[in-house]
């Protein structure tokens, strides 16, 4: 069965489950390529709710101490809870999985004038693994090769 990008959902879509296993092997992962690209990041944005284990997670692997969070639920995010940037700090914002792209359109529209890069453990599909973009550099742990709904450790699941 085939989806579209906007037909991937919980409810409609096979389940990938994903393990504690997997989420350090793919933090591992991004963080050594972060690593190789020699790039170094004051602050640590995670984007709630998904990307608060990985943040905590990257930044033990990269021995940043500093960790904020942008805040976004039920997919809006909340600008008035965003924590103040400053633009003399390098910021390393990072999220469980790019699915669709609009959490991550909205993020970037807030975050744009800030130096920031973006790492992700899942990616639905390759377009600018490690590459240089307008939005910075976007480091992936994985590109899946499927479209099935990633359920990660963190959330509660049912049996599929």
């Amino acid at each position: 069965m085939k989806f579209k990008k906007e037909e991937i959902n919980e409810k409609s879509s096979p389940k990938e489950f994903s393990s504690w296993g997997d989420i350090v092997l793919l933090t591992q992962i991004v963080a050594a390529k972060i690593k190789t690209s020699n790039k170094k990041y004051d602050i640590i944005l995670g984007i709630t709710n998904g990307g608060i284990i990985p943040a905590r997670l990257m930044a033990q692997e990269l021995d940043i101490d500093h960790i904020q969070f942008i805040p976004v639920r039920n997919k809006k995010l909340h600008i008035e809870e965003m924590p103040q940037l400053t633009t003399d700090k390098k910021y390393l914002v990072v999220d469980e999985i790019y699915d669709t792209g609009q959490t991550f359109s909205k993020v970037k529209r807030v975050i744009q004038d800030f130096d920031c890069d973006h790492a992700f453990l899942m990616r639905r599909f390759n377009d600018t693994n490690g590459k240089e973009s307008d939005n910075g550099i976007t480091f992936i742990g994985k590109i899946l090769n499927h479209d099935k709904w990633v359920v990660f450790p963190w959330e509660l699941k049912t049996l599929p």
